[in-house]
């Protein structure tokens, strides 16, 4: 490790000292010039001292990287398999439990307040701990949809708290909910949360729509867990009212009429759901906040 820099320490010396020698300089002049060299040696050596331990740490430090980068793969990929597992459970479960549904899609005058509001009324049959779901998020673009991206929140006013935890985060966002403590009595509950941009479409186009998708049958072999399901759509003050139509004609839809706020608003019903995929088409002036 050392031999090359006291081969040059020495080589520098000698040389010095025939040099010093040979031109007949005076003793204390060429005492410090051999003081100088041995100092430039000694400076040399401890830089190169330094810099093959600084080579030593760095590969040090990357093989601790490598097998850290390692073990977190491992990690990462057990987890997923949890989250797989859990997925497949929630898949093959029936609904243990009936419910009304009323969900709230708020279009925004921009990007920042579009906003949905799920509020549920729940009756176990006979126990419901946990569940899964899908919130609606923008589909059209390539970016990851994350809980803490839409500020997703999970309120139980009275009777108990309401964990959500990510099972994908994806294009697609699915969420696992878990109920402390279990629910055994009919209990309310909701989720708010806001897709920044899901209404940009609607806004920049002047239509748009949203789907719908309740075809899981319930344990009771009934073909939908709601006993009753309504969507208020609001949309933005204009000029001219919006309109919504459920495509295959499912349930019952109200006249346009204004808020309190001046926001238009239509409520569709469907008092009798039986596991059906509804689809309603939105229409709105452009241009127009």
């Amino acid at each position: 490790m050392f031999r090359g820099t006291l081969n040059v320490l020495m080589m520098l010396i000698g040389l010095a000292s025939g040099v010093a020698q040979l031109a007949e300089i005076p003793a204390r002049a060429a005492q410090g010039t051999l003081t100088a060299v041995f100092l430039a040696c000694l400076l040399y050596f401890v830089i190169r001292f330094w810099q093959i331990a600084f080579v030593l740490k760095i590969r040090q430090l990357r093989a601790e990287l490598l097998e850290a980068t390692r073990a977190l793969a491992l990690q990462r990929a057990g987890h997923q398999h949890y989250l797989d597992a859990i997925q497949r459970i929630s898949d093959r479960e029936k609904p243990l439990f009936s419910e009304t549904l009323e969900v709230i899609v708020a279009v925004g005058d921009d990007d920042e307040t579009d906003r949905i509001v799920e509020r549920r009324t729940t009756t176990p049959e006979p126990l419901v701990t946990h569940r899964t779901m899908r919130p609606i998020v923008p589909t059209d673009t390539d970016g990851l949809n994350r809980l803490d991206g839409i500020e997703f929140k999970a309120v139980r006013p009275v009777g108990g708290t309401i964990t959500p935890l990510p099972l994908e985060q994806t294009r697609l966002l699915r969420v696992w909910l878990i109920f402390d403590p279990a629910m055994t009595v009919p209990t309310e509950w909701e989720v708010a949360y806001r897709p920044r941009g899901l209404w940009r479409p609607l806004r920049e186009r002047g239509w748009d729509q949203l789907v719908w998708d309740d075809r899981l049958p319930t344990a009771s072999g009934t073909p939908s867990a709601f006993t009753r399901f309504v969507v208020t759509f609001t949309f933005p003050d204009s000029d001219q009212p919006p309109s919504v139509k459920e495509r295959a004609g499912y349930g019952v839809l109200s006249e346009p009429v204004r808020d309190q706020r001046g926001r238009w608003e239509v409520v569709w019903k469907d008092e009798r759901p039986a596991g059906r995929r509804y689809v309603w088409d939105l229409t709105q002036p452009v241009g127009e906040p």
